[in-house]
């Protein structure tokens, strides 16, 4: 069959992103503040993000790793970025050097072996120090004016730990230091010589993992945070300023220290940081800022006062001045300006911190596990959800932020769905349990314990009143939703694999299930039977109806977007949607002029339907992309990747629809016509139901809204809708007809 997506007369437009809401928080000191005091720039899977933080969501990116990066460094004049990334077992791990001003590739080397653990310049930009992961272990000295390896050392003995932690001296050039498990070492570069010599801090019977290190303002003392909970400091006695193990070179241990609480008797009076000290800042000789592995962030100062007698080996040195707290362990703390700080965490979180006022600010959130869903409300394309790992989030598509968050621990959300008069949104949990909220203030209208054994998809009907849902066990089930019953009509059995998708037809008479097993099934919904099934040799991972009902666009692992019949399931069209991996998930817009695939390539493309043609192509993503949903007034789409990542992409303007479809009513539908419509969810409250239209305008000028889920009870079995209360959408009981 003649593929016309691959018309070499067509030319493909790129596709940029007008928003990004990703950062990868789980590396340690991943953002780095450029010295122009404008810019930062953090790890985006594959990629390098570079963004002015007064303006997150606006972002560049440097591309040229293979797989996910691992560590970041910026030189101390700016004009030099390094990066590591990480790699499968047995391969070969890059590290690139970048020109920051040109915005492009300097040169890489593949010496390390799977993992660059981490990179940092020396002084002067004269060296670009790499430190390998667990599997290699090594030192790499990278001379950049002469762009090759001048030495390579063993980074630590074989009697301690792995080393983690890499710091270069702010003033001499040949010095660095390597931390790690149970052990520090000071290091000096012989350049003529070609080789490293080093120095072992005695750490006496003091055992430390350690995670952060810092030097002070005068290039005294290096502190170091530990996972103990409890802050190192050593004396660096750096009198050579060339080589470390001369005499005087020695650099000693003065002690541990952590905080101390005036309330309790000496020798308890000290506390310790939960989960860690995993970074810390050194604001002066005796103030510094320390950030948590609980999220605490807090402003401590050095006590005058002499603790030899104290008889633990960690001493209660440290007031405390201030403190916050954020969401996730603390993994970067950075300084911008005088009074500005920028905090990341493991929630892949980034907040801004006023270092005077000591208050928090959220500027950048996101995901951090893969996006499983994402869907616009009927006609308003002002805000989107996006399900993913323990927590659906709706967001503002105008003005690019996060506007409302529900929790719901320990489970992921797999699908999700806004009912068609914006005032309630339902979600399918892999717990087996199908929970509804308010769109605003995220709270819980009603919940069906045990719907599936694991929850994969869910569908809602126009009126409201019909809930179809698929679960991983193969089956398809249809529920009678009222105001204080949620009832269970029907279970369909045909599907041998767990369902991927559920979408109803336009007239609410028909469903089709897509399932891994390879086949897609359409669903009378009078009736309760099978009309039609289609097996492929393929995994079906979405099928979606056609706006008018006539045709479904399917898509699954073999690469292909198929266009079926409705009437006979003929198959009409088949086009290549992807040369590599699994199309993973489709999405068209109101008219059906347009819709957009994404694949496990990393790449978003957006094609005509009539012409089956690939008019544009993005390929922003670092990782494989699991969903997407093209806005309701065709100007814009988004898609989520595995990564957590989610992008916001404008469509050209000669692609946004033209023709409106008759069937469907406007898109500028007035927010009083929504309000007069009935809902389940306007009769479970007496006062005004809140409706998804008011969301932007309710949270314009407030900070995220969080809501946790209460528990529900799984004992609970669904109720069972008896057959005579059962109406189809058409009002006839006995109706074997497809309803018009």
């Amino acid at each position: 069959m003649c593929d016309p997506s691959k018309d070499p007369d067509v030319e493909i437009q790129h596709l940029e992103p007008k928003a990004i809401f990703g950062f990868d928080g789980s590396i340690d000191h991943g953002i780095r503040p450029h010295p122009n005091g404008k810019e930062i720039v953090f790890p985006l899977g594959s990629k390098i993000g570079i963004a002015d933080y007064k303006q997150m969501n606006k972002q560049s990116f440097l591309s040229g790793h293979t797989n996910t990066i691992s560590c970041l460094s910026i030189s101390k004049s700016g004009r030099y970025l390094a990066s590591g990334q990480s790699n499968y077992m047995g391969f070969r791990a890059y590290t690139i050097l970048w020109n920051w001003e040109k915005k492009e590739e300097v040169i890489r080397h593949d010496i390390h072996n799977t993992k660059v653990q981490s990179v940092c310049f020396s002084a002067e930009d004269k060296f670009l120090i790499s430190l390998g992961g667990q599997d290699d272990g090594t030192i790499i000295v990278f001379d950049i004016e002469a762009l090759v390896p001048i030495c390579r050392a063993v980074s630590s003995k074989s009697t301690s730990g792995i080393a983690t932690g890499l710091l270069s001296h702010p003033t001499l050039t040949n010095f660095f230091f390597v931390c790690g498990e149970r052990h520090l070492r000071v290091w000096s570069i012989l350049r003529e010589q070609r080789k490293l010599n080093v120095h072992d801090v005695n750490m006496g019977k003091l055992q430390r993992k350690f995670t952060g290190m810092r030097i002070d303002n005068k290039c005294e003392y290096l502190y170091l945070g530990t996972m103990t909970g409890d802050v190192i400091k050593v004396r660096l006695n750096c009198c050579d300023p060339e080589n470390v193990t001369k005499k005087g070179m020695n650099s000693l241990i003065i002690g541990a220290f952590a905080k101390h609480n005036p309330r309790k008797p000496k020798g308890k009076d000290c506390v310790q940081y939960v989960c860690g000290v995993r970074d810390l800042y050194v604001l002066t000789e005796c103030s510094f800022l320390i950030g948590g592995g609980d999220g605490t962030v807090e402003l401590v100062e050095e006590r005058d006062v002499c603790l030899k007698d104290y008889p633990n080996p960690t001493w209660p040195l440290y007031n405390l001045m201030k403190s916050v707290k954020v969401n996730g362990g603390v993994s970067t703390i950075e300084r911008i300006d005088e009074k500005l700080f920028i905090i990341g965490t493991d929630n892949c979180e980034i907040y801004m911190l006023d270092i005077k006022k000591f208050e928090l600010k959220l500027v950048k959130t996101c995901h951090k596990a893969p996006v499983y869903d994402l869907v616009f409300p009927k006609n308003f394309s002002s805000v989107f959800a996006s399900a993913s790992k323990e927590s659906i989030r709706i967001w503002s598509a105008k003005r690019m932020v996060e506007i409302l968050r529900i929790y719901v621990h320990n489970f992921a959300c797999a699908s999700l769905v806004f009912s068609h008069d914006g005032k309630c949104l339902v979600s399918a949990w892999n717990d087996g349990v199908i929970r509804a909220f308010t769109p605003v203030t995220g709270k819980l209208i009603y919940a069906i314990p045990n719907a599936h054994k694991e929850c994969t998809s869910v569908a809602i009907s126009s009126t409201g009143k019909l809930l179809a849902t698929g679960g991983i066990n193969g089956q398809v089930r249809l529920w009678k939703i009222e105001p204080f019953r949620q009832s269970l009509v029907g279970v369909m059995k045909e599907h041998t694999g767990p369902i991927s998708t559920i979408d109803f037809n336009k007239f609410d008479s028909e469903i089709v299930s897509a399932s891994t097993d390879g086949c897609f099934i359409i669903w009378d919904v009078n009736r309760l039977m099978r009309k039609h099934v289609v097996y492929v040799n393929t995994q079906f991972m979405c099928a979606r109806y056609f706006p008018t009902g006539v045709q479904i666009l399917t898509s699954g692992s073999d690469r292909m977007i198929g266009y079926f019949e409705v009437y006979d399931v003929s198959l009409v069209r088949e086009v290549e949607g992807s040369t590599k991996g699994c199309v993973n998930s489709v999405s068209m817009n109101t008219t059906g002029e347009y819709f957009v695939s994404v694949s496990n390539d990393q790449m978003v493309k957006l094609w005509n339907y009539q012409k089956g043609i690939n008019l544009c192509c993005g390929t922003h993503h670092a990782a494989p992309v699991l969903s997407c949903a093209y806005s309701p007034d065709g100007k814009f789409f988004v898609t989520g990747s595995a990564d957590g990542a989610i992008m916001v992409w404008d469509v050209p303007e000669e692609h946004w629809p033209k023709n409106i479809d008759p069937f469907e009513r406007p898109s500028s539908q007035t927010i009083a016509q929504r309000k007069s419509s009935t809902s389940v969810s306007s009769k479970l409250s007496r006062k005004e139901p809140e409706n998804v239209d008011t969301l932007e305008t309710a949270r314009s000028n407030k900070d995220i809204v969080f809501s946790e889920c209460p528990p529900v009870d799984c004992k609970c079995s669904p109720d069972i809708n008896e057959a005579c209360n059962f109406v189809p959408p058409c009002g006839e009981r006995d109706c074997t007809t497809v309803c018009p």
